[in-house]
């Protein structure tokens, strides 16, 4: 196992995640970010063997994005509990004096909610994931394809078209200050949890880059 310092993986379901957080390299220039996604399909079993990729890897901070639009009922939603309840949270490889930390990060539908909060809240119930994205295109053009991604990178397309990160941050802050509050179990992000702790990140090795600079010039 070859360690990498202070380095990050997000592993998504499919290509929306890794495009998107590819998109998102410009904005977190300090971090050692590595979007990743099961080449093959989106069972647990394939995100399983990603994050054991990651971990063989060397990455200490490993953040899985998951869609709850299939997760939400029956023997789909226990096994994915089951899945998470055996993955999350810090762990140690003694044997290799390596320390991990797994965090999941849940939106429901799905990531296009995220999307949608560049330009507006809300606290709906969308029946499917299609519902969602046409709620997105009242905003701005979107596809589901890789067509579309590889032509438009997504964080700065939604800005182009007068969406805003910070107000996404704040909508899926409030989706999830919303949920506890009422106990909903719909229409909700935890990405606002996601992009605080790679914030706190970002600005701690600026921090340390920038005293470094200055010891150096002592």
């Amino acid at each position: 196992m070859t360690r990498i310092k202070d380095s990050i993986a997000v592993i998504g379901e499919g290509i929306t995640e890794y495009y998107y957080f590819n998109s998102l390299k410009d904005e977190f220039t300090q971090l050692n970010l590595r979007p990743m996604y099961p080449k093959h399909s989106t069972s647990l079993v394939d995100l399983e063997k990603e994050i054991e990729k990651a971990i063989d890897k060397g990455y200490n901070m490993i953040f899985c994005v998951i869609d709850m639009d299939n997760k939400k009922e029956g023997a789909e939603r226990q096994n994915y509990l089951n899945f998470k309840k055996r993955h999350e949270g810090t762990k140690i490889i003694k044997n290799k004096e390596f320390k991990y930390t797994i965090r999941f990060i849940e939106t429901e539908r799905c990531t296009e909610l995220f999307f949608l909060f560049y330009f507006a809240y809300t606290s709906r119930l969308f029946h499917d994931q299609p519902a969602v994205l046409r709620a997105l295109n009242k905003h701005c053009y979107y596809e589901k394809t890789e067509k579309f991604f590889k032509a438009h990178s997504l964080h700065q397309y939604f800005q182009r078209h007068d969406g805003s990160f910070m107000t996404a941050l704040r909508n899926a802050a409030k989706s999830m200050k919303e949920k506890e509050q009422t106990g909903r179990d719909h229409t909700y992000s935890q990405m606002a949890e996601l992009f605080e702790t790679l914030g706190i990140i970002e600005n701690e090795k600026a921090t340390s880059a920038k005293d470094g600079v200055t010891s150096r010039k002592k």
